[in-house]
């Protein structure tokens, strides 16, 4: 029995529209979709797809932190640069 592997979320990645390699064409795979792991496509763009159980594994594991640079200095705070010779 072959395994079966879904479109990646956006959030994860996915979906884009890839060239399928049998017939050359854009395509933009189905997320609703469920896809043999040995489908032309799942093989050619493996980065694309995800299993149901490592999808699992992700939702599971939210992100601990997350770090958000600033555009602009706050007021006194002092940024060095770097000037190129």
């Amino acid at each position: 029995m072959s395994k079966i592997v879904r479109v990646r979320p956006a959030h994860m990645g996915g979906p884009c529209a890839v060239r399928h390699p049998e017939h050359g064409e854009l395509v933009v795979p189905n997320p609703a979709q469920p896809y043999d792991a040995d489908d032309p496509l799942v093989r050619e763009y493996p980065w694309l797809f995800v299993s149901d159980e490592d999808l699992e594994q992700a939702s599971a594991e939210p992100p601990t932190s997350v770090v958000i640079e600033t555009a602009t200095r706050a007021p006194g705070e002092r940024r060095p640069t770097k000037r190129a010779k």
